[in-house]
């Protein structure tokens, strides 16, 4: 039951990462899930002007083959 943790490099990554908290807290009876097509816009350096000045990483953490967590750098 080893944690992998690998980075986000393509657009089904992305998707994943946004996809993940609504996984997580989906039952949670006060979870209000973002628009995820908003958040897909937000985190895309080719859709989201600000990273002409700065940058981003994001990463996915994988447990048996299942995303169990998530981080960013911005």
């Amino acid at each position: 039951m080893r944690i992998t943790v690998k980075e986000v490099k393509d657009k089904k990554g992305l998707q994943e990462f946004v996809q993940f908290p609504h996984r997580l807290y989906r039952q949670h009876p006060c979870y209000i899930p973002p628009l995820q097509r908003d958040e897909m816009i937000t985190l895309r350096r080719d859709k989201n002007p600000a990273f002409d000045y700065c940058d981003a990483r994001y990463w996915l953490a994988y447990k048996d083959g299942k995303v169990v967590g998530r981080i960013a750098g911005i």
